[in-house]
């Protein structure tokens, strides 16, 4: 829900830095360097079926008989996998730098949760235990936050269209330019600051199967309790704001224009947790005209 820029390097540009650190695994060397076009031509595939919301039609290895089988030429599972972990990650070898061109593009925001957290490794999109051929491809690795990348995402994958989740790379321009995620602020009848309730609402003209794709984004990553979280660290500065604008006679609407509307087209991008949490204040104080006194806010 966050959209990522197009990686600086390529599929081949991947397998070719991890070759060139295999000198000293000629067997491992061999088969990538025999195998090489075929996963670029899978690249195709996935690139093709990720700009359509279709990655879910892209089949598992079969790993039912065999748990190593043989995935392109003669690479197997663990050959895919062991590209990625010891030729991919290790700081020492050659397509290290590429790692940490991905992961430093996300420029310290995670795209599946909105920016709330910092990415700290790259996850596996379609994961690599299940779909080894995808193990370098840039494309595939998404820089993510701990909490999206272990409770959120983990090793799951979808198997039908609606239970897939956002792809940062490739989806639709409407996950990433439209709003749908929207919240509501709800005030404590003691006095004290209210609390935010988000919702995903995708816009009534979007295609079934999109608006079953962002609500079960939205479930996945918890981002009804995450933003709403985030919403309420800042509620109190706002508030005061608000009544320090009361008290020196601005009306409703004043305030409106020139905090409330500012702080919502101030938001990074369309379901920024920043966005819903202005419009929610918005809709409060026109219904309430005025704020209510507050405890514990001058």
């Amino acid at each position: 829900m966050l959209k990522l820029t197009e990686p600086q390097f390529t599929f081949e540009d991947a397998l070719d830095s991890c070759m060139a650190g295999m000198a000293g695994y000629v067997p491992l060397l061999g088969k990538v360097q025999i195998a090489k076009q075929v996963l670029l031509a899978k690249e195709v595939d996935y690139l093709s079926a990720g700009s359509t919301g279709e990655l879910h039609t892209i089949a598992p290895v079969d790993a039912a008989k065999n748990p190593d089988p043989i995935v392109v030429g003669q690479l197997t599972k663990s050959d895919l996998v062991k590209v990625y972990d010891d030729y991919f990650v290790p700081s020492e070898k050659p397509a290290r730098k590429i790692y940490n061109a991905l992961l430093n593009a996300a420029k310290g925001r995670c795209p599946f949760c909105g920016g709330i957290g910092t990415p700290r490794n790259l996850d596996h999109f379609l994961p690599k235990a299940h779909f080894p051929q995808f193990s370098v491809l840039p494309k595939n690795l998404v820089p993510a936050c701990r909490d999206c990348n272990m409770d959120g995402k983990g090793h799951d994958f979808a198997i039908t269209a609606e239970d897939q989740i956002i792809q940062p790379y490739l989806d639709k321009e409407r996950f990433f330019q439209e709003q749908w995620i929207f919240a509501a602020y709800h005030e404590d009848p003691s006095g004290k600051p209210g609390t935010f309730s988000y919702r995903a609402e995708p816009p009534a003209l979007w295609p079934e199967v999109d608006k079953s794709r962002a609500r079960k984004h939205f479930h996945d990553f918890g981002l009804a309790l995450r933003y709403a979280t985030k919403a309420a660290e800042m509620l109190g500065t706002v508030l005061r704001q608000i009544k320090a604008m009361q008290n020196v006679g601005l009306s409703a609407q004043l305030i409106i224009s020139t905090n409330l509307e500012s702080g919502v087209d101030a938001a990074p991008f369309a379901n920024h947790w920043q966005k819903g949490m202005y419009q929610a204040l918005t809709v409060w104080l026109v219904a309430n005209g005025a704020a209510p006194a507050l405890e514990g806010v001058a």
